[in-house]
C-alpha cells in the first residue's frame, strides 16, 4: 500500500519504519524543518515505571509496565539509566500523602525510601524515594530515524487533507493537531534546558510541582519542567490557538516563565540555582486528555475512509500503537 504518515515525531517515525518493514510504500510528511520538531524533541523523554509518576491512574501504571520491555527491546540502545532518580511528595498542596504514595509503589516496583531527604538537598517535602528509571537520549533517537528514513521524510510539507485520496492510508501522528476528539485542551509548553550535573533527577509529586530530569549526559544538560509553569495556558481548545499563542511570545515572556520554573524548583531543591545555568528554551504543544487521574493511554481511531489518528500516550506505547495500526490496516 501507499501510506502517508503525518508528523515526524517518535510515534510517526517509528510507525513509518514498521510499515516500511512490512513492504509498504511510506512517505512521512512533517510540517516543520526537521524530525522531532514538536513534542518529541522538546519534552523530557523518560521511560516511566508507571506508579512513581502516575500514582492516581492504575490504567496508566499497567500500560507503562506492559510496554516497557518491548520498547527496550527495540529502542533500548537510545536510553540510559538515571543514577540518582528521586520522587518526593511535597509537604503541602500534594494530591497524595507520602504513606499512600509508598503503598502504591510497594505493590508494583522496587524503591529505596530516603531516610532524610535533606541529605539529598531536598526541602519542604514529606518524604521521598529513589527508583530505577531510564530516559531516552533524544538526539540519538533523532539521528537514528533520520538515517533510517532518509528519502522517506518530506520536511516543511503542509498537511493538507488528512483523508487524502492520493494515498491508500494516512496515519495522523501529529499529537492531535488535526483532530481534537477526546482532547480536553492543547497546552503551549516551555521546557528549560539547564547545564549542570546530570547524575541526579528530582521530581516532586503529586500536583502542580516541578521536575528536574536528565536530558543528555554527553552535553551536560538536564530539563526543567513544571506542572504549573510549563504550560503558558491551559485554556486553548485547538492546536492552532496554542500555536498562535506560542508564535506571539516574546523572548522576555519566555525568560520570565523560565524564572518562575526555576524558583518553583528551588523551593524544593535549592541547588538548582547554584549548580545549573540556563542553556536553552524548548517550546512545543501537547494535547491533554480529560482525566483527573492523569490517564495517559495511547489511542488509535479511524477518522476517515482512509485515515487513522494516533493520540499518543507515553512514549513507551509506540510499539503498541504500531501493532494496532497494522491490525486496522490489514482489517
Amino acid at each position: 500500500m501507499r501510506i502517508r504518515v503525518l508528523g515526524a515525531g517518535f510515534y510517526g517515525c517509528s510507525i513509518a519504519l514498521g510499515l516500511i518493514a512490512d513492504g509498504h510504500d511510506v512517505e512521512v510528511h512533517e510540517s516543520g524543518g526537521r524530525i522531532f520538531n514538536g513534542a518529541s524533541g522538546n519534552i523530557p523523554a523518560r521511560l516511566h515505571l508507571g506508579a512513581p509518576h502516575y500514582p492516581r491512574s492504575a490504567a496508566t501504571q499497567r500500560a507503562c509496565q506492559e510496554h516497557n520491555a518491548e520498547f527496550m527491546e527495540r529502542y533500548g540502545r537510545f536510553t540510559r539509566p538515571v543514577p540518582i532518580n528521586i520522587y518526593a511528595v511535597a509537604a503541602d498542596h500534594s494530591l497524595i500523602d507520602f504513606g499512600t504514595y509508598r503503598r502504591i509503589l510497594r505493590d508494583q516496583i522496587e524503591f529505596i525510601t530516603l531516610h532524610d531527604p535533606a541529605e539529598f538537598g531536598l526541602a519542604f517535602v514529606e518524604g521521598g524515594v529513589m527508583v530505577g528509571e531510564r530516559h531516552i537520549v533524544v538526539d540519538d533517537a533523532r539521528m537514528h530515524f533520520a538515517a533510517q528514513l532518509a528519502g522517506a521524510v518530506k520536511l516543511n510539507t503542509p498537511i493538507g487533507e488528512v483523508d487524502s485520496k492520493d494515498f491508500d492510508f494516512t496515519i495522523d501522528a501529529t499529537f492531535c493537531a488535526n483532530d481534537g476528539a477526546g482532547v480536553d485542551r492543547y497546552e503551549p509548553c516551555l521546557v528549560v534546558l539547564l547545564r549542570g550535573p546530570t547524575d541526579k533527577s528530582v521530581t516532586i509529586v503529586d500536583g502542580p510541582f516541578p521536575s528536574l530530569y536528565v536530558w543528555n549526559e554527553d552535553l551536560g544538560l538536564s530539563s526543567l519542567s513544571s506542572a504549573k509553569w510549563t504550560p503558558f495556558s491551559k485554556t486553548c481548545k485547538t492546536w492552532r490557538e496554542a500555536k498562535a499563542l506560542l508564535d506571539g511570545l516574546s523572548a522576555a515572556d519566555v525568560e520570565r516563565q523560565a524564572q518562575f520554573m526555576i524558583s518553583d524548583m528551588a523551593g524544593f531543591y535549592p541547588a538548582v540555582r547554584d549548580l545549573y545555568q540556563v542553556e536553552d528554551y524548548r517550546l512545543s504543544i501537547r494535547a491533554m486528555p480529560l482525566s483527573g487521574a492523569d490517564s495517559r493511554l495511547v489511542e488509535v481511531v479511524k477518522v476517515g475512509e482512509r485515515a487513522l489518528r494516533v493520540r499518543a500516550g507515553k512514549i513507551d506505547a509506540v510499539v503498541q500503537a504500531e501493532r494496532v495500526i497494522k491490525d486496522m490496516i490489514d482489517g
